[in-house]
């Protein structure tokens, strides 16, 4: 292999390694930042500090939880219009992707709006959100902030 191959794949090994590093800083930062969620009636907090790692939110993750009051026999008769609804909010763009959370404790949805209040405005219109019998911890998504290192020219 010659110098400048074995050069260019060091640099590339180096910018993947400080990539790895970004990522893992990203995730800790995550994890010990309570301001990234916010219940359904919560007020948004203040952002956090502006940093190299901001990102625009492109989407919203709406991760929805019966309450107690939640019981089958109060959101049986509400589900086919809570259904309803959220078709409806998929066919307008709001919702890009809908799932049930597998031990059947509520629903995940993908929005496409990037406002919290906005989120938690549509889905507490739905029936089950104006019977409080679910909740929604709204998380804002974005690009992954860290993948800026692969755009940086190599040092020579």
């Amino acid at each position: 292999m010659s110098p400048r191959v074995l050069d260019r794949l060091t640099v590339r090994v180096g910018r993947l390694a400080k990539l790895a590093r970004a990522i893992g800083l990203t995730a800790v930062l995550a994890a010990i930042n309570p301001t990234a969620s916010l219940a359904q009636s919560a007020m948004p907090a203040a952002p956090p500090p502006s940093s190299s790692l901001d990102v625009p939110t492109t989407k919203l993750l709406a991760i929805g939880t019966f309450t107690v009051k939640g019981t089958p026999e109060r959101w049986k008769p509400l589900l086919d219009a809570e259904v309803r609804d959220t078709v409806r909010l998929y066919l307008t763009g709001k919702i890009d992707q809908w799932y049930l959370k597998q031990d059947q404790s509520g629903v995940v949805f993908v929005m496409s709006v990037t406002d919290p209040k906005e989120a938690l405005e549509l889905l507490g219109r739905f029936p089950f959100g104006q019977a409080g019998l679910m909740e929604f911890q709204i998380i804002p998504l974005g690009p992954i902030a860290p993948l800026r290192v692969l755009l940086t020219d190599p040092a020579k």
